[in-house]
């Protein structure tokens, strides 16, 4: 089916997801909500799969939760008594939690690569996959925090089995950038590429190599 967040490839056994709205920085608006898990669920259910790639387009990976989703939220936020009101969110955050559980549940592995900006709920998402590559302009940033926000889908419960917990506090409670560098140093990336064509190639490679593999096994 056609998306209007992302494309969707497969290719001698390599899946290929890869955002497609650059003019808004690749955000997270809510036709991708929608949309995220049911490309997930194509791509899982495809017999021809054996491994998923996550890239993007532009100068940022992602930028986050697009703004339009605060600034048209759903009237049962704001209705209705407080007992209500507060099941309704936490209905919604569970729902948006569920989405990158079910990419971290994939039978098949899951490659992040990152140029440029990785932020807010980006980082949520390639917390959730098998490995993560990046340029060496790309950077990670867990925004919630600098924004009054909890970041509640799922940075705060992965992120510190990817690093060291007290690098994963720092980083959330001071929302500050955290460099490619700083990221390969800590193992939060497998490995850092020179520019946005080298990574996609140098994760391709590696995409081939586990696609050569039995997926059984």
């Amino acid at each position: 089916m056609a998306y209007q967040c992302f494309d969707i490839a497969i290719n001698d056994h390599i899946a290929q997801l890869t955002f497609n709205r650059p003019q808004q920085l690749n955000s997270m608006n809510k036709h991708f909500w929608r949309e995220f898990p049911q490309a997930l669920a194509e791509i899982d259910q495809s017999a021809d799969a054996r491994v998923l790639i996550i890239s993007s387009t532009g100068k940022h990976f992602c930028a986050g939760m697009d703004l339009s989703v605060f600034q048209n939220p759903d009237p049962k936020m704001f209705g209705g008594e407080p007992g209500r009101r507060g099941e309704h969110v936490r209905r919604l955050v569970q729902q948006l939690q569920d989405c990158f559980t079910q990419m971290e549940k994939m039978r098949i592995p899951v490659l992040t690569a990152v140029q440029g900006g990785c932020i807010g709920g980006a980082v949520d998402l390639v917390c959730a996959s098998d490995s993560r590559y990046c340029t060496e302009d790309a950077f990670f940033t867990i925004k919630e925090t600098a924004l009054g926000m909890t970041a509640d889908l799922g940075t705060l419960q992965r992120l510190p089995k990817l690093i060291a917990p007290g690098l994963a506090r720092e980083l959330a409670f001071t929302a500050r950038k955290m460099p490619s560098a700083e990221a390969l140093n800590s193992g939060f990336v497998n490995q850092v590429f020179s520019d946005a064509e080298a990574l996609q190639q140098g994760v391709m490679a590696v995409a081939k190599q586990i696609a050569e593999h039995s997926p059984l096994a």
